[in-house]
């Protein structure tokens, strides 16, 4: 089975282009601590929803202002740090093979 953070060390370029949602193909599916996580970047906005349990937390993070909200109120620091952390655990425990990746047609 292959990480996602395994399977991007073997990609040589990446799409900076890429609009698209990442999230687990299953409601089955889940990270290790449980948590379900589906990722929707759209050039310098990502958004991430994690779901533990049944509490929901979105954050919306803008690449290019360095801001972030979580759950449409203003984060700081602590918020921005939480959402790479998230991310980073996503993309070293999420397999490949459980996911699907939903992407707007190209016009």
């Amino acid at each position: 089975m292959t990480h996602i953070s395994d399977y991007l060390q073997q990609v040589e370029g990446q799409d900076e282009q890429f609009i698209g949602t990442i999230a687990f193909r299953s409601e089955e599916e889940t990270l290790p601590d449980g948590s379900k996580i589906a990722l929707g970047i759209d050039d310098g906005c990502w958004v991430l929803v994690h779901q533990i349990d049944r509490q929901i937390k979105v954050y919306e993070y803008n690449l290019y202002k360095k801001k972030i909200l979580l759950d449409k109120n203003p984060g700081k620091t602590e918020e921005i740090n939480r959402f790479f952390e998230l991310v980073q655990y996503f993309f070293k425990n999420a397999r490949v093979e459980d996911l699907v990746t939903i992407a707007p047609p190209r016009f």
